[in-house]
């Protein structure tokens, strides 16, 4: 058993150490905390006539996946964020799934932000806050996270 436990962090550690992706921080639905411990970026649908990035942030590794987003909002890797941005970092869609919240897809582009984002050398960086709880549709949910991935 500990060794099968050993073995699993160490290929965690290897995928992320691989695809060169990294988040960390807070991720919450009606007060419980999710780990959401994979991101990556993808190109996203024009909105607006402006081109999108796709952000996704699951708990389970989903980097096999050509669709991410999509399989992520049906719960394919359990709690999940999905964030629209454009090439500015403006927040633009967002989608949220999380195991503690009854609705399973919340959409709440207006209760999330980027900050300190950056977009340079085939890299995607930044902080997308909450500040505190938000609440849709009568359940409430907080982020608060650091993320790093690979530009699409």
């Amino acid at each position: 058993m500990t060794v099968s436990v050993l073995a699993v962090l160490i290929l965690r550690a290897t995928e992320s150490r691989a695809t060169g992706s990294e988040v960390s921080g807070i991720f919450k639905g009606n007060d419980q905390a999710a780990k959401l411990a994979f991101v990556s970026a993808h190109k996203g649908t024009p909105i607006a006539g402006k081109e999108t990035i796709q952000l996704v942030f699951t708990d389970k590794d989903h980097s096999h996946e050509d669709q991410p987003g999509l399989k992520a909002l049906f719960g394919s890797y359990g709690s999940a964020l999905v964030i629209g941005i454009q090439f500015d970092g403006k927040v633009v869609t967002c989608d949220v799934v999380h195991e503690a919240l009854k609705q399973k897809a919340i959409s709440s582009p207006a209760s999330v932000k980027m900050r300190e984002f950056k977009n340079e050398a085939g890299e995607i960086s930044g902080k997308l806050t909450t500040d505190g709880k938000a609440e849709a549709l009568g359940q409430t949910w907080e982020v608060s996270l650091t993320f790093k991935t690979k530009a699409p």
